[in-house]
């Protein structure tokens, strides 16, 4: 039941770990966006954005925490799969939140971007840590 319990509080801390670079990167991009009022980029174009995001988030993390949370190979194939689902979906519920008049093609866009950022994050530190 010990072993159960530090599982998920390893996973959670991991996910949590995502959500809270995820949040930060988007506020950076939210403060440089009023900034800078242009129209909206292609929607292609910020995936790739956040995906580029992500890797660099993934390279910061190992540098303020180079082990793996997960102990077991397993559990980190899983987080890889798991976590970036979770993120999407948190940042997906955050910009409903936000605008809650928003259309169902952003909060779509919202959570692929979402995903892809926590995807390449967790590649890289799966990476690494393997």
């Amino acid at each position: 039941m010990e072993l159960l319990l530090e599982l998920l509080l390893e996973l959670f801390g991991e996910v949590a770990w995502q959500v809270l670079a995820e949040l930060l990167a988007e506020w950076g991009l939210h403060l440089n966006r009023e900034r800078h009022a242009r129209r909206a980029l292609h929607p292609l174009l910020s995936l790739l954005g956040y995906a580029v995001l992500g890797l660099a988030a993934g390279a910061l993390s190992l540098w303020l925490l180079p082990q793996a949370l997960l102990p077991s190979p397993g559990w980190r194939v899983a987080n890889l799969l798991l976590s970036p689902l979770l993120s999407g979906a948190v940042l997906t519920l955050i910009a409903h939140w936000r605008r809650p008049g928003d259309p169902e093609v952003l909060l779509r866009t919202r959570f692929m971007q979402g995903l892809l950022f926590a995807l390449a994050m967790a590649a890289v530190r799966f990476a690494a840590t393997a």
